[in-house]
C-alpha cells in the first residue's frame, strides 16, 4: 500500500526501510524464520551471508592477535552476534545503553583482556577504547556523525597503533543507498567547515539532489532474481584487508599527487551515485523499476490463488518468498474446478475424520481421569492453583496477538519488546505499582529442593514449598502444568502484588534420576503464563535459567522466552544473580506482615 501513491506515508515507508535492511543483516531478525526446535549450530551463520563474510573475518583477525570493536544500530541483531560468539567460542565484552556505570567500567576495563568486544550506537559514546586496532560496522547510520563517534572510540589520546576500519555494506540493497548519501553528508560538510560558510544558504552539491523514499527502496531489485550464489569462501582477506605482523597493522606510506586526489575528488563530488555505469542519483533504472512491477504482480497473483484455493497462508509475510521458491523449483499445474473440489472434499473428510477420533480419545480418557481426580480432591479438600491448559480459544488469541504485532511494530519500537537482562534478586521483583509474576522451573516429584532459589524463595514465603509439596501428593503436578499463587505473606510491596508460577520442565524416575529441563512443557508453561500476565497486566521475572548447567540448552530456552512473553508485548526481566551478595537490593522497599519481624 505504501507504493501505491508516488509520496507515500512516510512512516509506513521507513517500516519498509527497516525491514529491508533487517533482511540484509540476518533472516533470523524476524519471527518465525528460525526454524524449531531452537538449537544453536552452523546455521545461525549460513542464514545470512553477511555473518558468514563476518565469521571468516573474525577467524583471520583472531589468528592475527587483532583486537576488535563491533558495531551494529540493533541489538536483536547484537542478540544474534552474542550467539554466535558464544557458539564459536570467542570471549567479549557486550556494552548498550542499558548497562549501568559499573558493569559498564568493568566492560571497558575487561576489554583490554578480551580479544572481542561487542557495542551498540548507544555504547559507543564516551569511552577510550585505545587497546582496539580494528572497528567493524555491521550496518551503517544514515547520520555519519554517529559512525564517526564510534571510530574516535579506538582514535583516542594513547592510540600508538594503526587502526583498520571495516564496514560490512549488502551489494544491490538499501545499504548502498545509505551510505552514499551518508558520504555526501560528510562531503558537503567538510565543505562546508573548511570554506568558512555557515550559512544556510551555503551550496549544495549535484550529486546530492533529492531521493524520494520509495524510490531508494526499489534499488537494486533488479539483480534481486538474477543475482548469483556468494563467493564469501574465495575472498583473501589479506590482499584486501593488508598485512598484518605481530597483532598489528603494516599501513604503506604512499604520498598521493596534489593533482590526483583533486581529479578523484571531483569526480566522487559529481558521481557519487553512479555505480556500475549507472547513474541513481536521479531516479531508479528501467529495470529495477521492470522487476519491482514483477514482484508486486506476482504478489497478488499468488494472493488470488490461494485465495481460490480457499487456503489462507498463515503468515501473508512469506506469500512473496513462497511463490518465487515454487516458481524455480517446478511448474505450476493449473487444477481444474472439478480436481479442486475433489481435493477439497479429501481435505475436509481427512480432517474431519482425524478430528472425531481424537475428540473421541480425548473425551473418553479425560471424563474417566477427571471424575476420579474431582473426587479424590474433594475429600482431601484440595484446590488446584494449576493454571488452565491453553484451549482452542486462548490459542487463536496468542496467534491473533503475535500476528497483530509483526504488522503493527514500528521500527521505533522494536527495542521495547526485547528481553531485559539485570542483576539483582528474582525474589525480590524489580516492579513499580504493577503485578509481578515470578518464574521458577521445577520437576514433577513434588519434593521441594535445597540451595539456590528454592531457599530464597522458601525464606521470601512459606506458601511455594507448601503449595508445591500438596500438589505433589495430590497428583497435580504434570510436565508442561503451572502452579500460579501469590507469596506476600511474609513480605510485600506497598502497591502490586507478587505471584510466583512454578512450571513443571523436568521429570524424576522412580531412581530419582533427574531429566534436563524440556524445552516443550517450558513452552506450554510459557503460553500459560502470557495469557495469565497479560490478564493481570504484569510482568514477568524469571532467573537465568540453567546457569552453569553442563549441557543446558540457553539458546533456544531464550529464544521461547523471547516467542511467548518478550515479543507479545509483556514486560520480561532475567536475573543475573550479582556475586557480591551485599550488591543485590530490590528496586522498592519490602514491607514485612508479622509483627515480630523488622522494618
Amino acid at each position: 500500500d505504501a507504493f501505491e501513491s508516488e509520496t507515500g506515508r512516510k512512516v509506513t515507508l521507513q517500516n519498509v526501510l527497516i525491514q529491508l535492511r533487517k533482511c540484509v543483516a540476518h533472516p533470523y531478525l524476524f519471527n518465525g524464520v528460525e526454524p524449531e526446535p531452537f538449537e544453536i549450530g552452523d546455521h545461525i551463520v549460513d542464514a545470512s551471508g553477511k555473518l558468514c563474510l563476518l565469521d571468516k573475518l573474525l577467524s583471520f583477525l583472531y589468528a592475527g592477535g587483532h583486537r576488535v570493536l563491533l558495531f551494529s544500530q540493533m541489538t536483536q541483531l547484537l542478540d544474534i552476534l552474542q550467539d554466535y560468539m558464544d557458539y564459536r567460542g570467542y570471549s567479549y565484552e557486550r556494552l548498550d545503553g542499558s548497562v549501568r556505570g559499573e558493569e559498564r567500567h568493568l566492560a571497558i576495563k575487561n576489554f583490554g583482556q578480551q580479544p572481542i568486544f561487542v557495542s551498540t550506537r548507544a555504547g559507543g559514546v564516551g569511552m577510550n577504547l585505545t587497546a582496539a586496532d580494528t572497528v567493524i560496522f555491521t550496518d551503517s547510520d544514515f547520520n555519519p556523525q554517529n559512525d564517526l563517534q564510534a571510530i574516535a572510540r579506538a582514535h583516542r589520546i594513547g592510540q600508538h597503533k594503526p587502526v583498520k576500519i571495516i564496514r560490512l555494506i549488502g551489494r544491490d540493497t538499501v545499504e548502498e543507498i545509505i551510505y552514499r548519501r551518508a558520504a555526501s553528508k560528510l562531503r558537503l560538510t567538510n565543505a562546508i567547515v573548511e570554506g568558512g560558510q555557515f550559512a544556510l544558504g551555503a551550496p549544495k552539491p549535484q550529486g546530492a539532489a533529492d531521493l524520494q523514499l520509495s524510490e531508494i527502496l526499489k534499488f537494486g531489485l533488479d539483480k534481486l532474481l538474477s543475482s548469483e550464489g556468494s563467493t564469501i569462501q574465495d575472498v583473501e582477506l589479506e590482499n584486501i584487508l593488508g598485512e598484518t605482523k605481530g597483532g598489528k597493522w603494516v599501513m604503506d606510506t604512499v604520498l598521493p599527487c596534489e593533482e590526483e586526489t583533486e581529479e578523484e575528488d571531483k569526480d566522487t563530488e559529481n558521481h557519487m551515485y553512479v555505480y556500475e555505469g549507472k547513474d541513481y542519483s536521479k531516479e531508479p533504472s528501467t529495470e529495477d523499476k521492470k522487476a519491482f512491477d514483477q514482484l508486486l504482480d506476482l504478489e497478488k497473483a499468488l494472493a488470488e490463488e490461494t485465495s481460490n484455493e480457499g487456503r489462507a497462508l498463515r503468515n501473508k509475510a512469506n506469500t512473496l518468498l513462497s511463490g518465487l521458491r515454487e516458481q524455480s523449483t517446478r511448474r505450476k499445474h493449473l487444477l481444474s474446478a472439478e480436481e479442486l473440489e475433489a481435493r477439497r472434499k479429501k481435505r475436509q473428510e481427512a480432517a474431519a475424520k482425524r478430528a472425531r477420533l481424537m475428540e473421541e480419545k480425548k473425551k473418553a480418557k479425560a471424563e474417566a481421569e477427571h471424575k476420579k481426580k474431582m473426587a479424590w480432591w474433594e475429600e482431601n479438600h484440595y484446590t488446584s492453583t494449576c493454571l488452565p491448559s491453553e484451549d482452542s480459544d486462548s490459542e487463536k488469541e496468542f496467534e491473533e496477538d503475535e500476528a497483530g504485532l509483526n504488522v503493527d511494530l514500528d521500527y521505533k519500537d522494536a527495542d521495547l519488546n526485547c528481553i531485559k537482562y539485570v542483576m539483582g534478586d528474582v525474589t525480590h521483583p524489580k516492579a513499580e505499582e504493577e503485578d509481578a509474576i515470578i518464574v521458577h522451573c521445577l520437576d514433577d516429584s513434588g519434593r521441594w529442593g535445597k540451595g539456590g532459589l528454592f531457599t530464597a524463595l522458601e525464606a521470601r514465603s512459606s506458601q511455594p514449598r507448601k503449595i508445591y509439596e500438596m500438589a505433589g501428593k495430590m497428583k497435580d503436578l504434570e510436565l508442561g502444568g503451572t502452579l500460579l499463587f501469590p507469596i506476600d505473606d511474609k513480605k510485600s510491596r506497598k502497591k502490586g502484588r507478587d505471584l510466583l508460577a512454578l512450571i513443571v520442565a523436568q521429570h524424576r524416575d522412580r531412581s530419582n534420576n533427574l531429566s534436563g529441563i524440556k524445552l516443550s512443557a517450558l513452552e506450554k508453561g510459557l503460553k500459560k503464563i502470557y495469557l495469565a500476565a497479560k490478564k493481570r497486566n504484569a510482568t514477568v521475572h524469571l532467573p537465568r535459567i540453567g546457569y552453569a548447567t553442563k549441557g543446558f540448552n540457553w539458546y533456544g530456552t531464550e529464544r521461547l522466552i523471547r516467542k511467548y512473553l518478550a515479543t507479545q508485548g509483556i514486560p520480561t526481566l532475567i536475573y543475573y544473580f550479582p556475586r557480591n551478595k551485599g550488591s543485590s537490593s530490590a528496586s522498592q522497599p519490602y514491607s514485612s506482615s508479622t509483627a515480630d519481624s523488622k522494618p
